[in-house]
């Protein structure tokens, strides 16, 4: 093939590449739990895109700190490693023995990372044997398209592809509203979840 069409081809490509993201829609808003001071940690995320993603290289972790999981809940998609690091000076070990991926990574001590491969989508509780106390949740999810809010209820979900969706605000399983959201072009879509217990 020809050098010059090559490179042509490889610009357009670029191109196409970033007038697609440039007109891809987002959405973004609030979301919180009644009664609740801190709004960080709610999980909103997005039901029926369809593709193949890849997995971010940087692997996330949840941390044993103070004898507690932290963050206490965490998303991930589908086919990612989670680092479960221990920074207590006392012996930790984590495990889940909920359907979709259960795991023990047994005892272990200040300074040794162990890691979980979260192969399924699902609800992962997170408990340790030692500390009766402590539990989290890892929410393992088909597709990129989710994000966690702060301390103040805030998330963004940047470059959605065009459809109808089912979005879901999630803070355990029992704390969950679910709505519905359609985006087209670079339309960008407010939208604020107000959860209780009984909330779907």
């Amino acid at each position: 093939m020809n050098v010059n069409r090559i490179a042509v081809t490889l610009a357009g490509l670029i191109v196409f590449g970033s007038i697609t993201l440039a007109e891809a829609g987002s959405i973004s808003g609030k979301a919180r739990v009644t009664g609740k001071d801190s709004a960080a940690n709610i999980v909103v995320y997005l039901e029926g895109v369809e593709g193949a993603y890849k997995i971010p290289e940087k692997r996330p972790e949840v941390n044993h700190i103070n004898l507690q999981f932290d963050p206490p809940v965490m998303a991930v998609m589908k086919g990612t490693t989670v680092d479960f690091p221990n920074s207590d000076s006392v012996f930790h070990s984590a495990f889940s023995i909920s359907p979709s991926n259960p795991f023990d990574l047994g005892l272990y001590q200040k300074g040794r990372e162990k890691f979980v491969l979260f192969k399924n989508p699902g609800v992962v509780e997170l408990f340790c044997h030692i500390h009766s106390h402590m539990h989290g949740f890892v929410l393992v999810l088909d597709n990129p398209y989710f994000a966690m809010t702060n301390r103040d209820g805030e998330f963004s979900i940047a470059n959605v592809p065009d459809g109808d969706y089912t979005i879901k605000a999630w803070a355990n399983p029992t704390t969950v509203m679910t709505k519905t959201v359609s985006l087209a072009g670079n339309r960008v879509v407010n939208m604020d979840f107000t959860l209780s217990a009984s909330a779907n």
